[in-house]
């Protein structure tokens, strides 16, 4: 099985980047995530580790590690559920 994978979420026109960026990452910590970075590039750590990146209206996640026994599944789950809510808030 891999170990790295690619996940993308889209963001919407009319989202602020700033404010998006802030509600992700307190939203994100109430799940123990911890976002490090900006609006364009980071890296994020909670049960899975990776970057992100910003390109237009596409926030793209490389996650580089994570359990044996969470599936990719999970972790694509986890992810859209924080950061897609934040995009569409």
């Amino acid at each position: 099985m891999a170990s790295e994978k690619t996940f993308e979420v889209t963001i919407p026109a009319d989202v602020d980047p700033e404010a998006g960026f802030r509600l992700a990452r307190d939203k994100a910590g109430e799940v123990g995530i911890t976002l490090a970075g900006d609006t364009e590039t980071g890296t994020f750590s909670g049960t899975a580790e990776g970057t992100y990146t910003r390109d237009g209206d596409r926030l793209r996640f490389e996650v580089n590690k994570k359990p044996f026994f969470v599936s990719w599944g999970m972790v694509e789950s986890g992810l859209k559920k924080v950061f897609g809510d934040v995009t569409t808030a």
